[in-house]
């Protein structure tokens, strides 16, 4: 992982670099005053004011349904008279909030904006709400901030003023980040979701899903109106107060099931896990209701609090337990739950300085949680690719198992058949087809009759053997039921072509064919059978490969000459041929090329009639030196 540690570290120093350096000016509180009804106007605020009502105190007021008046005085920087500075109130979830300024004639000017409205009615589209103010250079300015908030989103300003640049300049590189952190979580989602498409296995579902959760989550972190508010439901601000709970919800759900799927809790911790189902359940049974209370009721202020409350106090021991469990299944030596912790860690310490951030009454620091979540996203898929690395590696070994315990059945279900059909041998008619199916018919015939078939020597027969180019590589990647399939299907096709150019096919072993003509029955054309039987396999399997989404590579290899044929087996009868043709004939084939017919000198003697083909020279074959060898070009023109 060390490649990870290291992009991750120079991204993290580009984005520091990057970073705007530019300070804004901090403003502390002069006086707060509290109005419960909220009725208040600024007239008696300032009456307030003159019979001392006004106190100290801090801008991050907490939970509170009150309307709070906030008096700061501001002493304006070097500037060119009539300049616009930025106050920034470092909040963005107030429902109500109010910008009262001198407009120069005696009076006030007030700017009015809140959660409740849409986004582009803010004063300025910024994400915080901030406002434009025009200060005396040189003197100082008296501003009156009014806010109010629902209770359980509490009241936290920070208030600054920036310079218009300096902040635009903030807001393009928070932009950056987001574009990054948007696009890398984009990526990774359709990467995986196109691997739940083709492969579909819930992993890389739930994976999806948690990545969604994640993302939304941290777009409408802390009360909503984040990201997401500004770039999809701009105008839509009541939805967003709803939805921002619909994303912590799923941020508890999907992740939760994701994390305790891949450290297989379930089956290591069954009460943790059934812990966290319950507190699941619960969760999503009040995160709904707290969605349809302030889509229904967006008033209930006291009801909606204690909703709110119940919604948290559930929600929050859902990720301690989760990560106790897999701080204890990593203990054991849990390969996958050791990734989780390299991949929530981060999110965790981010968590917990935010949590610091708002205990203090300060607004909480969200790039340290995209980033977190963004690291978080990096590992896990980095996780979820070793997972599907070893998973690979035991299906291979379980799929030769699997293989080889396919060719025993065959085996003895083979050796059960031609016992059985030995055993039979009053049912002559039964006897003689299953005869056919195994052996030559004139064998078969004689079987039949002597019970027994003479072997016999063949001066003059074409041997054929075909292989597949790369067999063990594409097995590896095709599950055993598929791949017994594959070969069950093309080897049933060449058994039609066989018969259909009248030669005879011996036996199949592994993922070789083999066949022969001239024998048991004499012909002068075995070489031309042959030739003619292996270009329409070729042709066969290439036009196989424009439909069907696993690619086969044919090699074929032909010799002539003698050769002995009989019949061997006491309890199973095979019908085999031996002899140094069949020895050349399969150095034919391994000294071969994919998708052409190699055949040798005689065979291309004897074939020459029908078929052209091209001399490849001498090429060396393992056990009988250089031989001459040539690939078949096709059937010769007015043949």
């Amino acid at each position: 992982m060390a490649w990870l540690s290291r992009t991750l570290l120079a991204i993290c120093m580009w984005l520091v670099a990057a970073m705007p350096c530019a300070t804004a000016q901090q403003l502390s509180v002069a006086m707060l005053l509290e109005d419960p009804s909220g009725a208040m106007t600024l007239a008696q605020v300032l009456d307030a004011e003159r019979a001392g009502r006004f106190k100290p105190g801090s801008t991050n007021v907490g939970m509170s349904t009150s309307a709070y008046w906030m008096r700061f005085t501001v002493q304006a920087p070097t500037q060119p008279p009539g300049a616009v500075l930025w106050f920034d109130t470092g909040n963005r979830t107030l429902q109500e909030i109010t910008l009262y300024q001198p407009d120069g004639h005696g009076g006030w000017r007030a700017i009015a904006t809140g959660s409740q409205q849409p986004y582009m009615q803010r004063p300025l589209p910024t994400d915080q709400f901030v406002f434009p103010v025009t200060l005396q250079a040189g003197a100082e300015t008296v501003l009156y901030l009014r806010v109010r908030s629902t209770a359980y989103m509490g009241i936290v300003v920070q208030p600054r003023l920036w310079e218009p640049q300096a902040y635009r300049d903030r807001m393009e590189w928070e932009r950056t980040g987001w574009q990054i952190y948007l696009g890398m979580a984009a990526s990774l989602a359709g990467f995986y979701l196109m691997l739940w498409l083709y492969l579909r296995e819930i992993d890389h579902l739930l994976y999806v899903l948690s990545l969604a959760s994640i993302v939304f989550a941290t777009c409408s972190a802390l009360g909503g109106y984040g990201a997401a508010y500004a770039l999809y439901w701009p105008d839509a601000p009541r939805f967003e107060q709803s939805v921002w709970v619909g994303a912590i919800l799923a941020a508890g759900l999907f992740p939760v099931l994701f994390i305790t799927r891949l450290a297989d809790l379930w089956r290591r911790l069954p009460r943790l896990n059934l812990t966290l189902r319950w507190l699941v359940v619960v969760n999503t049974v009040v995160a709904s209701a707290i969605l349809l209370m302030f889509w229904l009721a967006p008033g209930s202020a006291a009801l909606q609090q204690q909703l709110f409350i119940v919604g948290w106090l559930v929600w929050q021991p859902i990720f301690p337990l989760v990560l106790g469990g897999v701080v204890y299944v990593a203990w054991k030596g849990d390969r996958m739950s050791r990734f989780i912790l390299v991949a929530y860690l981060p999110a965790v310490a981010a968590s917990v300085w935010t949590s610091v951030e708002n205990v203090q009454g300060v607004p909480p620091t969200l790039s340290l949680l995209m980033w977190a979540a963004a690291f978080e996203l990096l590992v896990m898929a980095l996780a979820l690719a070793d997972r599907f690395h070893c998973e690979r590696l035991d299906t291979f070994a379980a799929r030769q198992a699997m293989l080889h315990n396919l060719q025993q059945s065959e085996q003895e279900l083979e050796r059960m058949v031609m016992q059985r059909t030995l055993e039979l041998n009053a049912e002559q008619k039964r006897t003689k087809e299953l005869l056919y199916n195994i052996l030559p018919v004139e064998l078969a015939e004689e079987l039949s009759a002597t019970g027994k078939a003479q072997p016999a020597r063949h001066e003059s027969a074409t041997v054929l053997f075909t292989d597949f180019a790369g067999f063990t590589a594409v097995a590896s990647t095709m599950p055993a039921d598929r791949m017994i399939a594959e070969l069950n299907e093309i080897f049933a096709a060449f058994d039609d072509i066989a018969d259909a150019c009248g030669i005879e096919k011996i036996k199949t072993i592994g993922d070789a064919y083999m066949a022969a003509a001239g024998l048991p029955k004499p012909c002068p054309d075995h070489a031309q059978r042959c030739v003619r039987a292996g270009m329409k396999m070729i042709a066969y399997v290439e036009q196989r490969n424009r439909d069907h989404p696993f690619k086969w590579t044919l090699r074929v290899g032909i010799h002539s000459g003698p050769v002995v044929a009989g019949v061997v087996g006491k309890r199973k009868y095979a019908f085999d041929i031996w002899g140094d043709t069949v020895n050349i004939a399969s150095r034919m084939e391994s000294a071969g090329a994919g998708m052409k017919v190699n055949v040798s000198a005689y065979t291309s003697d004897l074939a020459g009639g029908e078929f052209e083909c091209e001399y490849r020279g001498k090429v060396a074959a393992k056990g009988k030196g250089d031989i001459d060898m040539y690939f078949v070009v096709g059937e010769r023109t007015g043949t």
